[in-house]
């Protein structure tokens, strides 16, 4: 019986971090088609919501998960990347609007559509009611208004 548990643990933490690895795959995209190349907290809020709000497709989802699988049972994947960590915390203390990019592409016009409708969106399962309290919680904690 434990294993079993176990095992459901682990499914649904693959599961997690196979859409959280996701939606940071939408953010870096986003942050490439920003004017800066430098990913800010709206990026990040943005692929989340867009991961959220279009389902991923039947490919999206075996790479997702083949990836959190790696990170689960390897500790790294193979798009470890040096990144530069930046202090930004004087713009958490001003209350704003989350930005999205004027990028005309596919995914980043997406982006602004789930922004606009991000409030009124009901989840599909109890698993994106506990994404979008994830986003509202954490846009709140530090003044991001959608």
């Amino acid at each position: 019986m434990n294993e079993i548990i176990e095992q459901s643990q682990n499914t649904l933490i693959q599961i997690i971090l196979a859409n959280t690895t996701s939606a940071m795959k939408i953010s870096k995209v986003l942050c490439e088609h920003s004017e800066g190349n430098i990913m800010k907290p709206d990026d990040i809020i943005c692929g989340l919501i867009y991961r959220l709000m279009i389902p991923m497709t039947d490919e999206e989802i075996t790479e997702s998960m083949n990836t959190a699988e790696d990170i689960m049972y390897d500790g790294s994947t193979s798009e470890e990347e040096e990144f530069e960590v930046i202090d930004d915390t004087e713009d958490l203390k001003i209350q704003r609007k989350i930005q999205a990019n004027n990028c005309n592409c596919v995914i980043c016009s997406q982006v602004r559509v789930c922004l606009c409708n991000f409030n009124e969106y009901i989840p599909k399962d109890e698993l994106g009611d506990k994404f979008k309290k994830s986003i509202l919680d954490t846009c709140k904690s530090y003044n991001k208004i959608i």
